[in-house]
């Protein structure tokens, strides 16, 4: 299975695991938790003497600072999962799941650098490594953990930006993360399931994402501040099949964006059409393939002179043709606690569920998947956060794996 890491769009649209057995195994789990927590102590703070360390902290800004004044904005991120079932799921040799993924990215003001007006370009190189063990002890249609891939380097985006009639039109080419733009929910980028990244009907379908992007362009035209239209043609896409049927993947999304009791929010609506080839679960070959989905958020409370705190929740449907895909039918919903206290304004705590309805005629032994997911993320600092995540799964995989409690977490590097 493939699913995608926590990389937000870097230029967003105006307004993104026998008893003892298990114990031992238990242990392993909170001793990965527990170095994985300490190597982000260590390198959160400095270790070296005082004045190394700001020289070469200075040094490095005054980079920063340089090439941004020429509109170069390099950065990336150091994200490292562990996880282990700790109870039911299916066994495996190794008693935990590690992985390792590094993003580096550039972004370019062609304004800045070379006079030329509303151009951006976004160059994003990653390499991935893990011994992925999670999506065999939990095989789920979606994956558990949306960092999950194949070990490889690569070049995974690379697209060119031009903002139009004073950045009320947007068209961008390239390659592209499909679910960049489209599919988005927001309030959920935190969460690691791969069903709330975007949306399960087509996200374990045919959905150009993490870890390989695909080559296309979209335009999105914003008329006014609170409606926007959207419509995006990709070629050559990734898909969760075991064969390739070709084709494009066509996607259009219209956005409302609204306040309500004085906070914002936000209704998605979109549809989608592939114009490959499909094998039917009955036999024989589709020639196309089209769904639909709807994304509704918002904003539920906000602390007086609070900042980013406050309580959003969010809800998403979507919908795939049961005759060639795996889930026909997607629904999940979430609500997450930015600042649950004010001392700690950037912590983040979450909880969501999701439930697939899977296809009738693809061999399932269950018609349905279904997960709850909680996390607290930590805001440690200077670009580091720490965070524990459960999942609860019934029926992974549509098959006779039983229910499954998966412990992980995630640490994570920003710069």
């Amino acid at each position: 299975m493939r699913a995608r890491g926590l990389r937000p769009d870097p230029q967003p649209s105006p307004g993104q695991m026998s008893t003892p057995h298990r114990r031992a195994h238990h242990a392993s789990i909170i001793a990965l938790s527990g170095a994985l927590a300490l190597t982000a102590g260590a390198h959160a703070g400095p270790r070296a003497p005082a004045a190394g360390a700001a020289a070469a902290l200075a040094t490095v800004g005054a980079v920063r600072s340089a090439l941004g004044k020429r509109g170069i904005s390099p950065g990336g991120f150091l994200q490292l999962d562990g996880s282990h079932v700790l109870s039911g799921g299916l066994p495996h040799p190794l008693g935990f799941d590690a992985q390792r993924l590094l993003d580096l990215f550039v972004l370019i003001d062609t304004h800045k650098l070379l006079g030329w007006l509303g151009g951006t370009l976004f160059l994003d190189a990653q390499s991935h490594s893990g011994a992925s063990v999670v999506t065999h002890q939990v095989p789920a249609i979606a994956d558990p953990d949306n960092m999950d891939a194949y070990s490889e380097t690569s070049l995974d985006r690379a697209w060119f930006q031009q903002d139009l009639l004073g950045r009320e039109v947007r068209v961008r080419l390239g390659l592209m993360y499909v679910d960049d733009q489209f599919f988005t929910v927001p309030f959920a980028q935190n969460f690691l399931s791969l069903d709330f990244s975007s949306d399960a009907s087509i996200s374990t379908f045919v959905l150009p994402t993490y870890p390989k992007g695909a080559w296309g362009a979209d335009m999105f035209a914003y008329p006014s501040r609170s409606v926007s239209f959207s419509i995006g043609v990709f070629r050559d896409h990734e898909t969760e099949l075991p064969y390739d049927p070709g084709g494009r993947l066509i996607v259009s999304e219209e956005a409302l964006r609204s306040r309500l009791n004085g906070l914002p929010v936000k209704l998605q609506v979109g549809g989608w059409i592939d114009t490959g080839r499909f094998r039917r679960f009955q036999g024989g070959v589709g020639r196309s393939a089209a769904g639909a989905y709807l994304v509704a958020s918002g904003k539920l409370w906000r602390p007086a002179g609070g900042g980013d705190r406050g309580i959003g929740a969010f809800v998403q449907y979507g919908t795939a043709p049961a005759a060639v895909a795996a889930v026909q039918e997607h629904f999940g919903a979430g609500v997450v606690w930015t600042g649950p206290w004010a001392a700690r304004p950037h912590d983040e705590l979450g909880i969501a569920y999701s439930d697939s309805r899977l296809a009738a005629h693809a061999g399932f032994t269950h018609g349905f998947e279904s997960e709850i997911e909680a996390y607290y993320q930590f805001d440690a600092s200077h670009g580091w956060t720490v965070q524990p995540d459960l999942e609860y799964w019934r029926h992974p995989g549509g098959g006779d794996t039983p229910a499954t409690l998966l412990g992980l977490i995630r640490v994570m590097f920003s710069f």
